[in-house]
């Protein structure tokens, strides 16, 4: 049966390519064209989850190609069928975006790259993961505009179809760093991440391909070369230093999104934050293995391929949500959007229930991957040497961190995006996409929704088999018809009854609504101005300096932070500044103090008389510290990380 499966994924994946090539010879047709590669594609992540399914041993299909002796060959396990799903799955919804919106001529490429990753998920050996990776990347680039970001895109993935290539025949050690390397890089793990804010910002079709489809089959090829049974084993100080690139590209993106100025720099941060907690579980375990803990092993493992498919849908959904912003507001700034959920409604639900997965709130599958991945790390041995426990803490406390930052980042977008009002006269009279285009965001929120409601009985159901080619055993107790149990005596998560708990709760709002006589209708009124005056008539959506820029909350508390570093510094030496300021200290000064007011600064950075008079020069300096750069987040992220050991050890000495 297996065989007969992968048969009829190598006819999709054929078809696919075909079809690729047909649109790009036959332009006039792309919509027919990109509606038929859909239907391939959701047609091959149904015979994948039918092989995760039926849990069949692996079969092997081998093609007449070689490459200095080494055979083509595809293989097809329920590892590769898991992750098979996802890649087709999210590449359909892509498609079929495309083909409702009036985007499929620019999105003609997409079949060639499906067809080629999915190439890379069923090879059998390095070779044929090294050719789907790095046609897939050739597709990319071709498809998308002639600038450096989609030449940087194609060079990324022939680093990882290189790392894939070298792993083949290298010894553990260079399995481990083609792991982090090749498919971190694919990934965008921290140092190589710069290429995923341009990539993303290229179209919305790109956009939904690298945050649905690469980051997963990155995922994928690292927990191959990891830990699947024919591949090499890592060595021991491995699982320390995956957790350690994992936690900072986890804090580092999160922290990025809460003052991404885009929505697609955001779409790319909160990418690589997902993927750096998908690192951490791999990192842990890694570590688990070698302390033979394999309960614990499993948890983490699950986490993993649970945030992997989270990524899949809502990562998709989030794109083409933001796509469909962006057609319909005519920018992709967030300080040129606001009140979209007057006009997008159906969007901006579609974008709350992405946002509300990938940001662990309770009863989504975020929160699950979440509690899975935190319980692993609570697995850790608790006896052992003080760095050991300092690193277990720090841990718990890096995941905190990245938690609150991806719940700040959603509450951002939401705020700034949906609600408010219209900061451009585009942005108020922008409209839904069409019906087609609604109906895919529908179903991607639906199944991220149900993938978080229902998170016991599909891990249950599709990730035992997975779990059995990673392992050797299936998930065990760990998952039940109602929720999640880390052990037999510990409490779990029970996902269904709080999911019941919060409709009950939101239907007996609803009734005491009309119990208690509460007009259904809309009561319409003035718009709240924060106690300013009303605005005059020639700003029809308001005064812009009664709401938000969208900037988000990181730049106002680091700004606070360095109005304060600054007053206390310069508090300490004013008596003796005070004495030697002479007259052209005091013009220079006033001109600074006129400059100072000519710029765009939070009011409470803003310095009292008596410091301007001191530092003639704090025009510059607040001005340049007011907003951290791109570049001065990873200080700020190492900084805070400092403290974080620095309160860890603290601790562990009380």
């Amino acid at each position: 049966m297996n065989a007969t499966l992968l048969t009829l994924l190598n006819a999709a994946i054929a078809g696919l390519l075909g079809l690729g090539g047909l649109a790009a010879a036959w332009p006039r047709q792309a919509v027919r064209i990109v509606w038929g590669a859909a239907a391939v594609a959701g047609a091959a992540a149904v015979i994948a989850l039918l092989d995760v399914l039926l849990a069949e041993p692996v079969a092997t299909a081998q093609f007449p190609l070689r490459l200095a002796g080494v055979p083509f060959r595809l293989a097809l396990d329920p590892l590769a069928a898991f992750f098979a799903a996802q890649l087709f799955g999210t590449g359909a919804a892509t498609l079929a975006f495309a083909g409702a919106s009036e985007q499929a001529p620019a999105a003609t490429a997409v079949p060639v790259c499906l067809g080629m990753l999915g190439i890379a998920v069923l090879g059998a050996d390095g070779f044929a993961e090294g050719v789907g990776l790095a046609f897939a990347g050739a597709a990319i680039w071709m498809s998308g505009p002639a600038d450096r970001s989609g030449a940087i895109q194609f060079g990324v993935a022939l680093l990882a179809a290189a790392a894939v290539f070298a792993a083949a025949a290298g010894s553990p050690q260079v399995g481990f760093w083609a792991a982090l390397i090749g498919a971190g890089a694919l990934a965008g793990l921290l140092p190589l991440h710069r290429w995923t804010g341009p990539a993303h910002c290229a179209s919305t079709h790109t956009a939904a391909l690298l945050s649905g489809a690469s980051v997963p089959v990155a995922l994928y090829v690292m927990l191959r070369l990891l830990f699947a049974p024919n591949g090499a084993v890592p060595p021991d100080w491995s699982g320390v230093l995956l957790s350690l690139t994992g936690a900072a590209a986890a804090v580092i993106g999160g922290l990025d999104a809460t003052w991404a100025p885009e929505l697609e720099t955001a779409l790319a941060a909160g990418t690589m934050r997902q993927t750096g907690l998908a690192t951490l579980a791999a990192g842990i375990a890694l570590t688990a293995g070698g302390e033979d803990l394999p309960a614990v092993a499993t948890m983490a493992l699950a986490a993993v391929l649970l945030l992997a498919a989270l990524q899949a849908i809502a990562g998709t959904l989030q794109a083409l949500a933001f796509g469909a912003v962006r057609e319909g507001a005519g920018t992709r700034r967030l300080d040129r959007l606001g009140g979209l959920a007057h006009r997008m409604p159906v969007t901006t639900l579609c974008l709350l229930a992405g946002l509300a997965g990938l940001a662990a709130m309770p009863a989504s599958a975020g929160f699950a991957a979440a509690w899975l991945l935190l319980h692993a790390v609570l697995g850790l041995p608790h006896a052992g040497t003080l760095p050991s426990q300092l690193w277990r803490c720090a841990l718990v406390a890096v995941l905190g961190l990245a938690w609150a930052l991806s719940a700040a980042s959603a509450l951002r977008l939401v705020g700034v995006v949906c609600l408010g009002r219209p900061r451009t006269p585009r942005a108020a009279v922008t409209d839904e996409p069409a019906r087609g285009a609604r109906f895919v965001l529908g179903a991607l929120a639906f199944l991220t929704t149900a993938w978080g409601v229902l998170a016991g009985p599909i891990l249950m159901v599709f990730f035992d088999a997975p779990m059995r080619v990673l392992t050797g055993s299936g998930l065990g107790p760990l998952a039940s018809p109602l929720g999640l149990a880390a052990g037999a005596e510990s409490p779990g998560y029970a996902a269904l009854p709080i999911a019941c708990l919060l409709v009950l709760i939101g239907g007996l709002v609803v009734w005491l609504r009309r119990w208690l006589g509460v007009p259904g209708a809309a009561v319409t009124g003035p718009a709240w101005e924060d106690g300013f005056a009303a605005p005059p008539a020639w700003l029809p959506f308001g005064d812009p300096s009664t709401q938000t820029a969208g900037a988000g909350f990181a730049p106002l508390l680091f700004s606070a932070g360095v109005a304060a570093l600054s007053g206390s510094t310069a508090a300490t030496e004013s008596d003796a500044a005070a004495t030697a300021a002479t007259a052209a200290t005091a013009a220079t000064a006033a001109t600074a103090r006129e400059q100072l007011e000519a710029v765009s600064i939070p009011a409470i950075a803003r310095a009292p008389d008596r410091l301007l008079d001191l530092l003639p020069d704090l025009r510059i300096r607040l001005a340049n510290l007011r907003a951290p750069p791109p570049g001065g987040a990873p200080a700020i992220v190492l900084v805070l990380m400092a403290l974080l050991l620095i309160l860890c050890c603290w601790i562990g000495a009380t």
